[in-house]
């Protein structure tokens, strides 16, 4: 009786060598990481050799039920055999774990927790779910969206993996030229703008990585702006330097004339004297001359600017988007970082 139990405890701790493969693969892994001293390795080391332990154990099991002392042999062949239990138990705790966190049992008590398949706001503002489609069909389109954000307002600012923010997805449907010039059906573009200020309204906003993307939030500065764009009146050179860039068909500038073309086929920019005074002189839509500059990547017409004296306004400093295009303006470049800082450039 005693030998058919002792045959049935260790073939139950033979069990405990089917992971061994795996625990030597991770010792080896463990003690060939780098950085790790030498000192830390006798664990692991003793940990490879088990199946030797293993065999030594039922050996000296069998020894000591030949001598009589079954208890000793009995307490050599629950090594193994406690070993396996543990493995056991520490799966199936985690098994537990696991599907009571998805019943939602926790601190508290049982309860229902239910993951949404989708944001419902997506679903109004994607052209996937309810575009908002051009009249007549807009105008109930746009009402029934600002609806479903006055009934969602705790979602305005969730984000999704593949299209970010809620604002975000709400701006890539705007159609606006780096000119302040909104494009396409009117009514459509200012319903979907409509959606851009309610989101603002609710307090949605870029999450962090958006919020460094100057393009993006200049569009939705221009969302957020009322009336017409007169950035040409407020400031020439700002007005300037956004068309240099192409964002519209206005010539450039007749200094230009006579100097060697720029590799892409543009004429190098200039500044004129009177441009001088205007070089700090913000916009209310483009900002400063440099913010400009930095808005439409025209990275020569920034280190003209830059070493000409100007600089971006106090608010644009502390804007994360204007700051990080700033920062990408002096990559590589020390003397202009030096330029910038320098109060008298000139």
């Amino acid at each position: 009786m005693n030998r058919n139990g002792l045959i049935l405890l260790q073939a139950f701790g033979a069990l405990s060598i089917l992971a061994y493969p795996a625990v030597l693969i991770a010792n080896i892994m463990t003690i060939s990481a780098p950085g790790r001293p030498s000192t830390s390795w006798l664990p692991w080391v003793l940990l490879s050799f088990y199946p030797l332990v293993w065999i030594g154990l039922y050996v000296f099991a069998w020894l000591a039920m030949a001598r009589g002392a079954v208890g000793l042999a009995f307490g050599l062949s629950s090594i193994p055999a406690l070993a396996c239990l543990l493995v056991m138990g520490i799966y199936l705790f985690s098994w537990i774990g696991f599907g009571l966190g998805m019943m939602g049992i926790g601190p508290g008590g049982l309860h229902v927790q239910t993951y949404p398949k989708r944001n419902p706001l997506l679903d109004s503002i994607s052209p996937a779910g309810r575009d908002l489609e051009p009249p007549p069909a807009s105008a109930t389109s746009v009402e029934q969206v600002l609806g479903d954000i006055d009934r969602n307002p705790g979602l305005v600012n969730a984000s999704t993996a593949s299209q970010g923010s809620i604002l975000n997805v709400a701006l890539g449907y705007l159609s606006i030229s780096l000119d302040g010039t909104i494009h396409g059906d009117i009514q459509l573009q200012q319903d979907r703008i409509r959606v851009v200020r309610a989101l603002v309204a609710h307090g949605a906003h870029l999450n962090p990585d958006e919020a460094t993307d100057l393009r993006k939030t200049w569009v939705l500065r221009r969302a957020l702006y009322d009336g017409p764009v007169r950035t040409a009146v407020e400031n020439p050179l700002v007005w300037r330097i956004v068309t240099y860039a192409g964002a519209s068909s206005e010539p450039f500038h007749p200094l230009t004339d006579g100097l060697p073309p720029r590799p892409d086929g543009r004429l190098p920019f200039v500044l004129e004297e009177d441009e001088i005074p205007l070089l700090n002189r913000p916009t209310r839509l483009h900002g400063t001359p440099l913010y400009a500059a930095l808005l439409v990547d025209a990275r020569d017409v920034g280190k003209v600017i830059i070493k000409t004296g100007g600089r971006l306004s106090a608010e644009e400093e502390h804007d994360p988007a204007a700051a990080a295009a700033l920062e990408n303006l002096f990559h590589g470049n020390g003397d202009l970082r030096l330029a910038y800082t320098n109060p008298n450039p000139r």
